[in-house]
């Protein structure tokens, strides 16, 4: 399905750069990192506000983001 959101590459990249989900959260303006998690585990979707600050925070364009 194009568009679909490659949730193994953002895990992937958060660990490999050692980013908590707290990190994370802050980048997407969330105040509970419990909120980014949801979002990395598929439980809720990643809104499209938040996919650029997502790819600058893991240094990767908006495309990779992307399966």
């Amino acid at each position: 399905m194009p568009g679909t959101i490659n949730l193994d590459l953002i895990k992937q990249l958060r660990s490999k750069k050692g980013f908590t989900y707290g990190d994370m959260a802050s980048a997407l303006g969330l105040k509970d990192p419990e909120k980014y998690y949801r979002r990395e585990q598929g439980k809720y979707r990643f809104q499209a506000t938040e996919l650029p600050p997502l790819a600058k925070k893991l240094g990767i364009p908006i495309e990779k983001i992307f399966k």
